[in-house]
């Protein structure tokens, strides 16, 4: 009796944290989508790329899972380049994506040069 429950609660655990890592995927996929258009960039494939994870403890003092996320992008409709995501539990922490070659942000920096 004691191993059937105990199997019913690994079960149920592993269901919890399949469900959990879904629903961290399409926040993923969400704000990929959201990033690129803001950014002018094509979210390519719809889909992102889970690269790591890790448990990692926040300013708060509480733990959370570290996702790190990859996709591609394309500039110009012909090429592709890589963008990623970093998600501390369900909160954007960090994000990386191409310029565009007519980006404004792009011009400024060559004039600095």
């Amino acid at each position: 009796m004691i191993e059937a429950m105990l199997l019913l609660i690994l079960v149920g655990g592993c269901a919890l944290l399949w469900q959990a890592s879904l629903r961290a995927r399409d926040r993923a996929v969400h704000a990929s989508r959201h990033l690129c258009t803001q950014a002018g960039v094509q979210f390519l494939d719809q889909s992102v790329s889970l690269r790591r994870i890790a448990l990692v403890r926040l300013r708060s003092g509480q733990f959370a899972l570290r996702r790190h996320y990859s996709f591609e992008v394309s500039t110009d409709g012909s090429n592709r380049h890589p963008g990623s995501l970093q998600f501390d539990g369900d909160r954007l922490e960090n994000f990386s994506l191409p310029l565009r070659a007519d980006d404004p942000a792009l011009a400024s920096a060559a004039r600095l040069h």
